[in-house]
């Protein structure tokens, strides 16, 4: 383990480095393979299985909160909810795998294939990420396992995953991570986020002041505002659930 501040800084400029490059390299096979002239062949050849690319899931594993289980808090979680960018253990991919893939897809760290798009949303989610918006819509982080209650604790658990502020999460991290996509090479989860001129926050602004009420506040950010870590909505938990 490096303890040294401006080594562990040099680890994680290489790791961003690398996976990049890896990005790119995996983009391009995308690119090459959606180009095909056989593409839409019925018995046209899958594309290569493409495994969680190395430096990718050292820079997955260094984001704050990612060694537990985002609802649990196990430790040394091997699964994601790709929706969500964020990690589970076992158990509670199980869980996430019966809410439906409209709500949350799952995906195995080392056994499942992954696409472009998929990495970046792991690499823009992140577990603290996800359980501090839910904190800030009231809505409960984790379980306590050892509790009379658990059951009912799991219940609450798996269907703050079916709020609307919940859906609008996972909406508005695909529509983060496509702009990242476009932007060309990953530079990075902090790049993008500093990217923010007074003009977005103008157009913030005027969006908290004419959000629509009926989701509890969290439609008045802009879409980007909890992967710039500024959130301009309330607090407040919001209404109904999807599909209720």
């Amino acid at each position: 383990m490096v303890h040294n501040p401006s080594v562990l800084t040099m680890v994680q400029s290489d790791d961003l480095t690398l996976a990049a490059q890896e990005l790119l390299d995996l983009k391009e096979r995308e690119n090459e393979h959606d180009s095909h002239p056989w593409r839409h062949h019925p018995r046209r050849s899958p594309m290569r299985h493409c495994r969680f690319p190395p430096a990718c899931l050292r820079l997955l594993r260094g984001i704050e909160g990612n060694l537990r289980c985002v609802d649990c808090n196990a430790s040394n979680p091997q699964w994601a909810t790709v929706s969500y960018g964020a990690l589970l253990c076992i158990d509670c991919s199980g869980s996430h795998r019966q809410l439906g893939v409209q709500v949350s897809i799952v995906r195995s760290l080392s056994m499942d294939s992954w696409s472009h798009f998929e990495i970046l949303c792991m690499l823009e989610g992140g577990n603290k990420q996800l359980n501090d918006f839910f904190h800030r819509h009231r809505l409960p982080s984790h379980h306590i396992s050892t509790s009379q209650e658990s059951c009912a604790e799991e219940d609450v658990k798996r269907n703050r995953y079916k709020t609307n502020a919940a859906m609008f999460y996972r909406v508005n991290l695909a529509q983060h991570v496509k702009k990242v996509e476009d932007s060309g090479m990953y530079r990075g989860r902090e790049s993008f986020r500093k990217r923010k001129t007074s003009k977005d926050e103008g157009r913030r602004s005027q969006e908290e002041t004419s959000g629509d009420e009926s989701r509890g506040g969290a439609a008045r950010c802009a879409p980007e505002c909890y992967f710039a870590g500024k959130e301009g909505g309330s607090s407040e938990t919001p209404h109904g659930t999807v599909g209720a």
